[in-house]
């Protein structure tokens, strides 16, 4: 296990300057699987979308390691009513092993409505409908290595489809969570979808093809069209959370009263350096309002192309009942252009 821990370190170390690297040179919008960088659950969603940093079931897509925080049964689900027609999902499951270890799996879905071909002759459609299909599969091992660090792993399937065509590669997560044990302070690493890069095939790209048309007689071969090959939106994430008030509160102890802020830098192969901001209260461990802002950009933007900073806030209720646990949280965000979204996730303990 040891060596798995120094592995991991040095992996995780190693790769993060290839990611800021990538941003010297603009590679914006051109990885495939974009639905893999859609945040999940409304607690994170309403806090800016600043994750990284919190244990719990929900590390199953911020950050593997957060998931070894994970005590007892845990179920997860959210909900996401996008923008254009698109509907965001995830379901997650973690269950601890013991000696500090947790297991959990995550999938990932995001479809769209049916929308209607057209053609050139048909420009008002054929009657024919399609419709868009993603989803990721991750399994997830998170340890905690000492009483303060804990570090996991995630290896994931991923398939990206429209109409008939599809696209499939595999990738890993990788993650830390340290608790520093000064006032509250976690600090928090994540790298996702390191991985192959995607290419479209299906039947839809196969063409009828004649090698010597100058030569009558010949029988006509079918062929595939071939598509380029993407990459995935590889994400570097580096969050903190500092608690305010609390039991460990940084400006005032309390134990009914939480106060907690949370940042995170995100850094994407196919996007601008950006940071994301929360604020979370909590009385009494059952009631939570929270507040963020997200995606401000901290790289040179000359023309502001990619300026989507926006505001979110949220509410959640935690209730418990004989040995069951229920947390909902709900969450609005602002997509400037795109409109808004709201995001609904449901936490069963048992």
């Amino acid at each position: 296990m040891k060596k798995l821990t120094i592995v991991l370190a040095l992996v995780l170390v190693g790769i993060c300057p290839l990611v800021v690297e990538a941003q010297e040179n603009s590679r914006v919008g051109t990885c495939a699987a974009q639905f893999l960088k859609v945040g999940v659950g409304a607690r994170a969603a309403a806090l800016g979308e600043s994750g990284t940093a919190s244990p719990g079931i929900t590390g199953l897509y911020w950050n593997p390691a957060a998931v070894a925080a994970v005590d007892r049964l845990s179920a997860f689900f959210a909900y996401s009513s996008m923008y254009a027609g698109l509907s965001h999902n995830f379901l997650g499951l973690a269950y601890p092993l013991g000696a500090g270890s947790a297991i959990g799996v995550g999938i990932t879905y995001m479809g769209s409505d049916k929308i209607e071909i057209t053609t050139v002759d048909m420009p008002d459609g054929t009657g024919a409908f399609y419709s868009l299909s993603n989803y990721a599969v991750s399994v997830t091992f998170a340890r905690y290595m000492t009483d303060r660090l804990c570090l996991g792993v995630s290896a994931k399937f991923i398939q990206e489809g429209i109409y008939r065509e599809k696209a499939r590669t595999l990738a890993v997560d990788l993650g830390s969570l340290l608790d520093t044990g000064l006032l509250g302070v976690k600090l928090a690493m994540s790298l996702s979808n390191f991985g192959g890069n995607m290419r479209l095939s299906g039947p839809d790209l196969r063409v009828s093809h004649e090698r010597w048309p100058e030569f009558t007689g010949n029988p006509s071969v079918y062929a595939d069209l071939d598509t380029e090959s993407w990459p995935l939106p590889m994400i570097f994430r580096m969050g903190v959370s500092s608690s305010l008030v609390g039991m460990d509160g940084q400006i005032a102890k309390s134990e009914t009263n939480e106060v907690t802020v949370y940042a995170d830098a995100t850094d994407t192969n196919d996007s601008l350096l950006r940071s994301n901001f929360g604020l979370e209260y909590v009385w009494n461990n059952m009631v939570a309002l929270r507040a963020g802002y997200r995606g401000v950009v901290l790289a040179r933007d000359e023309y502001k192309t990619y300026d989507t900073s926006s505001y979110a806030a949220g509410a959640g209720l935690h209730y418990s009942v004989g040995g069951l646990h229920l947390t909902l949280d709900y969450a609005y965000t602002d997509y400037q252009i795109l409109g808004n979204t709201q995001q609904l996730s449901v936490t069963l303990k048992f």
